[in-house]
């Protein structure tokens, strides 16, 4: 009899085993799958820095002792047509100087019939983004007026196609044009501190090669 009575609470107690073995499984595979999820957060997060990082270096101008190429769109006034054109083409960033690669491009005609939008004697002395205002402040040598030499229409167009190479890849809506930190100033135009110029995209055409 208690042969019987033992074998039944042998039998009894097995699958109480079993449902204990189970639970503790799922729990352990419950803080696994934690533990996993935790880590895909923590490596998502640092890729977002990362790419945080790499969109930053776009925009930086310092030193790097590297080369690289990019796209970008290089605006210029073509005063035949009276009209803002521009170029579509790989451009050679050296030192992560990226508004000197511009510049460099801005000094070149894009045909003979339409001129380059900087002249070759102008140099840009700093360029710095603003994305928080959405706005670029650059800073060119004092001989800019006197180096471009232009007529008051075609003097807004130029400054719009500066403003337009630039704006259109920093991906930003203003730009303040200083000359050696001073406002700009010429015959023509007069800014004041902290004024803008508008980038403006509109009825723009590109130079087909």
């Amino acid at each position: 009899m208690k042969k019987r009575i033992l074998a039944i609470l042998i039998s009894l107690s097995i699958p109480f085993s079993m449902i204990s073995c189970g639970a503790e499984a799922n729990s352990n595979k419950n803080n696994t799958a934690s533990n996993i999820s935790n880590n895909e957060a923590t490596l998502i997060d640092e890729e977002d820095n990362i790419n945080d990082n790499t969109q930053s270096d776009k925009y930086d101008i310092s030193n790097s002792n590297e080369t690289i190429t990019d796209n970008a769109n290089i605006y210029y006034y073509d005063v035949v047509t009276d009209k803002i054109v521009y170029i579509s083409k790989t451009i050679e960033i050296k030192d992560k100087a990226v508004a000197t690669a511009l510049v460099k491009e801005l000094k070149k005609a894009p045909s003979e019939e339409i001129a380059s939008a900087l002249n070759s004697d102008i140099s840009l002395n700093s360029a710095k983004v603003d994305s928080e205002n959405d706005t670029i402040k650059l800073d060119f040598s004092s001989n800019f007026v006197e180096a471009q030499n232009l007529g008051s229409g075609p003097e807004s167009s130029t400054l719009t196609a500066i403003c337009n190479t630039f704006g259109d890849y920093f991906n930003v809506s203003k730009v303040i044009i200083t000359l050696d930190g001073k406002p700009y100033t010429s015959g023509h135009i007069s800014m004041k501190d902290g004024d803008i110029f508008k980038v403006n995209l509109d009825n723009t055409f590109e130079l087909t090669k």
